[in-house]
Protein backbone atom coordinates (compact mmCIF):
# COMPACT_ATOMS: atom_id res chain seq x y z
CA UNK A 1 0.00 0.00 0.00
CA UNK A 2 1.19 3.49 -0.93
CA UNK A 3 2.04 6.36 1.66
CA UNK A 4 -0.69 8.45 -0.42
CA UNK A 5 -3.50 5.65 0.07
CA UNK A 6 -2.40 4.37 3.51
CA UNK A 7 -3.28 8.24 4.69
CA UNK A 8 -6.73 7.93 3.02
CA UNK A 9 -7.61 4.92 4.65
CA UNK A 10 -6.29 6.35 7.69
CA UNK A 11 -7.82 9.40 7.31
CA UNK A 12 -11.09 8.12 6.32
CA UNK A 13 -11.53 6.30 9.43
CA UNK A 14 -12.46 9.10 11.01
CA UNK A 15 -14.88 9.67 8.93
CA UNK A 16 -16.77 5.77 9.04
CA UNK A 17 -16.79 6.25 12.84
CA UNK A 18 -19.08 9.65 12.41
CA UNK A 19 -21.78 8.00 10.36
CA UNK A 20 -23.97 5.80 13.06
CA UNK A 21 -23.77 8.85 15.26
CA UNK A 22 -25.89 10.85 12.38
CA UNK A 23 -29.06 12.41 13.55
CA UNK A 24 -30.58 10.50 10.71
CA UNK A 25 -32.99 7.49 10.35
CA UNK A 26 -30.63 4.80 7.46
CA UNK A 27 -27.37 5.67 6.55
CA UNK A 28 -25.58 4.19 3.40
CA UNK A 29 -22.57 4.90 1.51
CA UNK A 30 -22.01 4.03 -2.14
CA UNK A 31 -18.30 3.53 -3.63
CA UNK A 32 -17.36 5.57 -6.85
CA UNK A 33 -15.56 2.21 -7.97
CA UNK A 34 -18.85 0.32 -7.86
CA UNK A 35 -20.31 2.47 -10.11
CA UNK A 36 -17.95 2.63 -13.13
CA UNK A 37 -19.05 3.05 -16.33
CA UNK A 38 -22.34 4.44 -15.05
CA UNK A 39 -24.46 7.55 -15.36
CA UNK A 40 -24.30 7.87 -11.30
CA UNK A 41 -20.49 8.25 -11.50
CA UNK A 42 -20.63 10.40 -14.19
CA UNK A 43 -22.79 12.54 -12.49
CA UNK A 44 -20.37 12.12 -8.96
CA UNK A 45 -17.28 12.89 -10.82
CA UNK A 46 -18.77 15.62 -12.31
CA UNK A 47 -19.83 17.70 -9.13
CA UNK A 48 -16.51 16.68 -7.37
CA UNK A 49 -13.98 15.17 -9.69
CA UNK A 50 -11.80 13.47 -6.83
CA UNK A 51 -14.94 11.72 -5.15
CA UNK A 52 -14.56 8.09 -3.86
CA UNK A 53 -17.34 7.82 -1.66
CA UNK A 54 -21.39 9.11 -2.05
CA UNK A 55 -22.71 9.07 1.70
CA UNK A 56 -26.47 8.51 1.53
CA UNK A 57 -28.73 10.11 4.08
CA UNK A 58 -32.32 9.17 5.13
CA UNK A 59 -35.18 10.47 7.38
CA UNK A 60 -38.86 8.96 7.42
CA UNK A 61 -41.94 10.72 6.86
CA UNK A 62 -43.94 10.51 9.77
CA UNK A 63 -47.11 8.82 8.74
CA UNK A 64 -49.32 10.93 10.95
CA UNK A 65 -48.50 13.70 8.63
CA UNK A 66 -48.72 11.68 5.33
CA UNK A 67 -52.36 10.71 6.36
CA UNK A 68 -53.77 13.93 6.32
CA UNK A 69 -52.14 14.85 2.55
CA UNK A 70 -54.59 14.97 -0.22
CA UNK A 71 -54.33 16.08 -4.00
CA UNK A 72 -57.89 17.80 -3.74
CA UNK A 73 -58.42 21.43 -1.92
CA UNK A 74 -61.96 23.21 -1.77
CA UNK A 75 -60.99 26.71 -1.72
CA UNK A 76 -61.33 29.11 1.38
CA UNK A 77 -60.64 25.36 3.51
CA UNK A 78 -57.76 24.71 5.87
CA UNK A 79 -55.02 22.90 3.35
CA UNK A 80 -53.71 20.08 5.67
CA UNK A 81 -50.77 19.29 2.92
CA UNK A 82 -49.13 22.53 4.51
CA UNK A 83 -48.94 20.28 7.89
CA UNK A 84 -47.03 17.77 5.09
CA UNK A 85 -44.37 20.50 3.48
CA UNK A 86 -43.60 22.10 7.56
CA UNK A 87 -42.65 18.47 8.54
CA UNK A 88 -40.82 17.77 5.01
CA UNK A 89 -38.83 21.35 5.70
CA UNK A 90 -37.81 20.25 9.34
CA UNK A 91 -36.08 16.68 7.92
CA UNK A 92 -34.46 18.54 5.56
CA UNK A 93 -33.10 20.69 7.62
CA UNK A 94 -31.81 17.82 10.15
CA UNK A 95 -30.54 15.54 6.38
CA UNK A 96 -28.88 19.01 5.73
CA UNK A 97 -27.11 19.41 8.79
CA UNK A 98 -25.80 15.34 8.79
CA UNK A 99 -24.87 16.23 4.81
CA UNK A 100 -22.37 19.46 6.77
CA UNK A 101 -20.74 16.71 9.60
CA UNK A 102 -19.98 14.51 7.29
CA UNK A 103 -18.76 16.96 5.06
CA UNK A 104 -17.00 18.90 8.24
CA UNK A 105 -15.25 15.25 8.98
CA UNK A 106 -14.07 15.08 5.78
CA UNK A 107 -11.94 18.39 5.71
CA UNK A 108 -10.64 18.29 9.42
CA UNK A 109 -8.90 15.87 8.19
CA UNK A 110 -7.77 17.08 5.00
CA UNK A 111 -10.49 15.45 2.44
CA UNK A 112 -12.54 17.35 0.54
CA UNK A 113 -16.32 17.03 0.42
CA UNK A 114 -19.71 18.02 -1.08
CA UNK A 115 -22.48 18.25 0.62
CA UNK A 116 -26.16 18.43 -1.48
CA UNK A 117 -29.21 19.79 -0.49
CA UNK A 118 -32.24 17.80 0.50
CA UNK A 119 -34.08 19.63 -1.27
CA UNK A 120 -34.36 22.26 -4.30
CA UNK A 121 -31.64 20.52 -5.91
CA UNK A 122 -30.98 22.21 -9.46
CA UNK A 123 -32.56 20.19 -11.99
CA UNK A 124 -32.54 20.48 -16.19
CA UNK A 125 -36.31 21.98 -16.44
CA UNK A 126 -35.79 20.92 -20.29
CA UNK A 127 -35.30 17.00 -19.26
CA UNK A 128 -36.16 17.37 -15.51
CA UNK A 129 -33.08 15.58 -14.56
CA UNK A 130 -31.38 16.58 -11.33
CA UNK A 131 -27.78 17.12 -11.02
CA UNK A 132 -27.58 13.60 -9.41
CA UNK A 133 -30.19 11.15 -8.54
CA UNK A 134 -30.62 10.63 -5.10
CA UNK A 135 -32.76 7.96 -5.16
CA UNK A 136 -30.67 6.10 -7.40
CA UNK A 137 -27.47 6.30 -5.38
CA UNK A 138 -29.49 5.01 -2.39
CA UNK A 139 -30.55 2.16 -4.24
CA UNK A 140 -26.74 1.70 -4.82
CA UNK A 141 -26.39 2.28 -1.72
CA UNK A 142 -28.47 -0.75 -0.33
CA UNK A 143 -31.11 1.47 1.34
CA UNK A 144 -34.20 0.34 -0.93
CA UNK A 145 -35.20 -0.64 -4.24
CA UNK A 146 -36.75 1.97 -7.08
CA UNK A 147 -39.97 0.89 -7.12
CA UNK A 148 -43.00 1.73 -9.38
CA UNK A 149 -43.89 4.84 -8.25
CA UNK A 150 -40.27 5.99 -9.66
CA UNK A 151 -39.20 6.30 -5.36
CA UNK A 152 -36.94 4.43 -3.21
CA UNK A 153 -38.71 1.99 -1.14
CA UNK A 154 -36.84 0.72 1.93
CA UNK A 155 -37.62 -2.56 4.18
CA UNK A 156 -38.49 -0.52 7.14
CA UNK A 157 -40.60 2.68 5.92
CA UNK A 158 -41.23 2.14 2.32
CA UNK A 159 -41.15 5.07 0.14
CA UNK A 160 -41.60 7.29 3.26
CA UNK A 161 -38.41 9.02 3.34
CA UNK A 162 -36.57 12.00 2.07
CA UNK A 163 -32.92 12.06 0.91
CA UNK A 164 -29.60 13.33 1.37
CA UNK A 165 -26.38 13.35 0.09
CA UNK A 166 -22.50 14.37 0.54
CA UNK A 167 -19.81 13.19 -1.94
CA UNK A 168 -15.87 12.71 -0.35
CA UNK A 169 -12.87 12.08 -1.04
CA UNK A 170 -12.81 9.49 2.33
CA UNK A 171 -12.64 5.71 1.10
CA UNK A 172 -16.01 4.14 3.06
CA UNK A 173 -16.91 1.12 3.59
CA UNK A 174 -20.20 0.23 0.73
CA UNK A 175 -23.28 -0.75 1.86
CA UNK A 176 -24.63 -2.01 -1.26
CA UNK A 177 -26.27 -5.02 -1.05
CA UNK A 178 -29.58 -6.86 -3.16
CA UNK A 179 -32.31 -5.18 -2.44
CA UNK A 180 -34.60 -6.37 -5.54
CA UNK A 181 -37.84 -7.87 -4.40
CA UNK A 182 -38.65 -4.74 -1.54
CA UNK A 183 -41.24 -3.24 -3.79
CA UNK A 184 -44.16 -5.94 -4.56
CA UNK A 185 -45.44 -4.66 -8.05
CA UNK A 186 -48.86 -4.50 -6.78
CA UNK A 187 -49.94 -1.61 -9.37
CA UNK A 188 -51.59 0.36 -6.22
CA UNK A 189 -49.37 3.56 -7.03
CA UNK A 190 -49.87 3.38 -11.17
CA UNK A 191 -53.63 3.04 -10.49
CA UNK A 192 -54.24 5.48 -7.90
CA UNK A 193 -52.02 8.50 -9.09
CA UNK A 194 -54.54 11.29 -9.86
CA UNK A 195 -52.48 12.87 -12.37
CA UNK A 196 -52.14 9.61 -14.82
CA UNK A 197 -48.08 9.93 -14.78
CA UNK A 198 -47.44 6.42 -14.11
CA UNK A 199 -47.52 3.61 -15.94
CA UNK A 200 -46.76 -0.55 -16.21
CA UNK A 201 -43.07 -0.86 -17.01
CA UNK A 202 -42.54 -3.04 -20.12
CA UNK A 203 -39.27 -5.18 -20.83
CA UNK A 204 -36.39 -4.26 -18.39
CA UNK A 205 -38.24 -1.48 -17.23
CA UNK A 206 -37.98 -0.91 -13.68
CA UNK A 207 -40.72 2.08 -13.50
CA UNK A 208 -42.79 4.52 -16.27
CA UNK A 209 -42.77 7.95 -15.50
CA UNK A 210 -44.16 11.32 -17.28
CA UNK A 211 -42.66 13.26 -14.80
CA UNK A 212 -43.94 16.24 -17.06
CA UNK A 213 -47.79 15.48 -16.16
CA UNK A 214 -46.49 14.92 -12.25
CA UNK A 215 -44.84 18.60 -11.65
CA UNK A 216 -47.89 20.23 -13.41
CA UNK A 217 -50.41 18.31 -11.20
CA UNK A 218 -48.41 19.09 -7.99
CA UNK A 219 -48.34 22.61 -8.70
CA UNK A 220 -51.69 23.06 -9.97
CA UNK A 221 -52.91 20.58 -7.43
CA UNK A 222 -51.11 22.41 -4.18
CA UNK A 223 -49.02 19.21 -3.53
CA UNK A 224 -49.96 15.66 -4.05
CA UNK A 225 -48.29 12.56 -2.35
CA UNK A 226 -50.80 9.97 -3.39
CA UNK A 227 -47.71 7.94 -4.72
CA UNK A 228 -46.18 7.56 -1.27
CA UNK A 229 -49.26 7.76 0.72
CA UNK A 230 -51.35 4.59 -1.52
CA UNK A 231 -48.37 2.16 -1.02
CA UNK A 232 -49.02 -0.66 0.81
CA UNK A 233 -45.49 -0.77 2.08
CA UNK A 234 -45.85 2.86 3.98
CA UNK A 235 -47.88 1.74 6.24
CA UNK A 236 -47.04 1.79 9.88
CA UNK A 237 -49.12 -1.95 10.52
CA UNK A 238 -47.05 -3.50 7.15
CA UNK A 239 -44.11 -2.91 8.66
CA UNK A 240 -44.88 -3.97 12.38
Amino acid sequence: MTDTKQSTVKASAGVQKLLPKLDVDMVGVARLNELTGTRLEEQALKLLPSARSIVVLAAEVYPEFLDLTTPEMVMGTANLNNLYIHHTDYLAGRLNKAAYDVARASRKVGLRALPLPSRNVPTDRRTLESIISYRHVAEAAGLGQIGMSSLLVTLKYGPRVRLGLCLTEASLKSTARDTSGICRDCNICVSKCPAHALDWPKDDERYVINKFACREYLEAAGGCSECMKQCPLASVEYAL
